[in-house]
């Protein structure tokens, strides 16, 4: 009997290749309001770096693309008194640039439609599991189709529910959703602190680190202190392409 019933992926950086993408779009964006090159790759680099280190606002009434706006005002910064347009404008259209940028960019690649199809094929039941908000994830899952290929109920975004992850408990509705155990399911992502920490905690069959072939995901983990010691996935990839020859071990 087939020890794995569910794969559970996790979205940006394990099935889309979302730093990728960003670091494009946020220069495009970059470019479209400082016209010098050097100048706008180091407005480009700021703005990354603010958005990485709160990509959230922090106030809980706060509108995400007001917030990321006002980031964006903040990574401008100085060259916002030699632009032709406007402070509030080129501000306004860096912002629009990049969320138009990235969400046309993100997609699902054929040979990840076609991995999943396979598992689906082979009687695996697939689901996708993404931290953050409404806003932001539900945009994300739209411009990249995951609800036709997995099913709407299916498509979970972590941020509609009383906890993310790593929390075990979006772990055990992600399952439930699919209508599997958490004992019968992998959870698959980038995230040692979120994908592979939760997966562990709540009890999951087995977990895969995507580790991505640009480091990524260690560059997007939390700092540990200490003697504290990251998680460790059941299975190491360095891409998701890589998963069917993992289940094939676990079963």
């Amino acid at each position: 009997m087939r020890r794995c019933r569910a794969v559970i992926f996790d979205l940006d950086d394990t099935l889309v290749q979302t730093s990728r993408i960003d670091r494009a779009s946020i220069l495009i964006a970059a470019l479209t309001v400082i016209t010098d090159a050097r100048r706008a790759e180091a407005a480009a680099v700021r703005f990354a770096a603010l958005l990485k280190a709160e990509p959230f606002p922090p106030s809980p009434g706060e509108m995400v693309a007001s917030w990321r706006t006002s980031l964006w005002a903040r990574a401008l910064g100085g060259e916002l008194s030699e632009l032709a347009v406007g402070d509030a404008e080129a501000v306004q259209q860096a912002h629009d640039t990049w969320v138009a940028e990235r969400l046309g960019r993100f997609k699902l690649s054929a040979e990840v439609r076609a991995m999943v199809r396979r598992l689906q094929s082979a009687g695996y039941t697939t689901g996708v599991l993404t931290n953050g908000s409404t806003e932001v994830q539900r945009a994300k899952v739209d411009a990249c189709g995951a609800c036709e290929l997995f099913g709407a109920e299916r498509v979970i975004v972590a941020g509609e529910h009383p906890e993310q992850k790593p929390a075990p408990s979006i772990f055990r509705t992600a399952c439930a959703a699919l209508g599997q155990s958490v004992e019968s399911a992998v959870m698959v992502g980038d995230s040692l602190s979120a994908d592979v920490a939760g997966g562990i905690n709540a009890g999951m069959l087995a977990t895969v680190w995507v580790k991505g072939a640009l480091g990524d995901s260690l560059m997007k983990e939390p700092a540990t202190a200490g003697a504290v010691e990251r998680p460790q996935p059941t299975y190491t990839v360095g891409t998701v392409l890589e998963l069917e020859a993992v289940l094939d071990l676990i079963n």
